[in-house]
């Protein structure tokens, strides 16, 4: 049962074909948008918030003497907690778990798979993108104005588009293309 909770979130060894024509499609900005609010969400709640904890546990008399602050500090902790995690999902599979949900695929202007460097410099243009005044300012615009492309994508040479799922899904487990949960219980049944 969870196998096939967290297949929507979880990256295959193997990418997906990238759509290269939906660079520049709206509607991948808005699922961009949910794609870091799920990433955000997996970044605090199962990474940070456990180590919250156990500090509060562990030096409970500094945890208390911190107040209000903790949100304050577990807020600025997030972002490099963030950027790591991208860094090393996109660098693997091409896509991070909130991507993965949304059907978006890091590739490179080519339609290359992202490399090392590429996811390197994306994620560092993190900290550019939330340099505006107010926050947030050139990481919304710019992808308004660039054709989808933020600062960071600009500087490594990436894009994101939309992944395409192989049309038969029997070729596709075939092929090792599809390693979901669903498509192992269906040749586990026909065995």
């Amino acid at each position: 049962m969870i196998d096939w909770t967290l297949d929507g979130f979880l990256p295959t060894g193997r990418q997906p074909v990238p759509a290269l024509e939906t660079a520049d499609d709206r509607g991948v900005l808005l699922a961009r948008g949910g794609a870091a609010m799920i990433d955000l969400f997996v970044c605090y709640v199962l990474i940070e918030f456990p180590f919250i904890y156990a500090f509060s546990v562990a030096f409970i008399g500094p945890y208390e003497a911190l107040g209000e602050y903790i949100v304050v500090l577990s807020l600025l902790a997030l972002l490099p907690i963030y950027a790591t995690y991208s860094f090393l999902f996109e660098w693997r599979y091409g896509r991070t778990p909130g991507k993965v949900n949304r059907d978006l695929l890091v590739v490179t202007a080519d339609g290359r798979p992202c490399t090392y460097r590429a996811s390197a410099i994306r994620n560092l243009f993190l900290y550019v993108d939330l340099l505006g005044i107010p926050p947030l300012v050139i990481g919304f615009l710019s992808p308004l104005v660039t054709d989808g492309r933020r600062v960071g994508d600009l500087a490594a040479g990436t894009i994101v588009v939309r992944s395409v799922a192989p049309t038969d899904p029997n070729g596709a487990v075939a092929a090792d293309l599809d390693t979901s949960a669903a498509s192992r219980a269906a040749e586990t049944r026909k065995n």
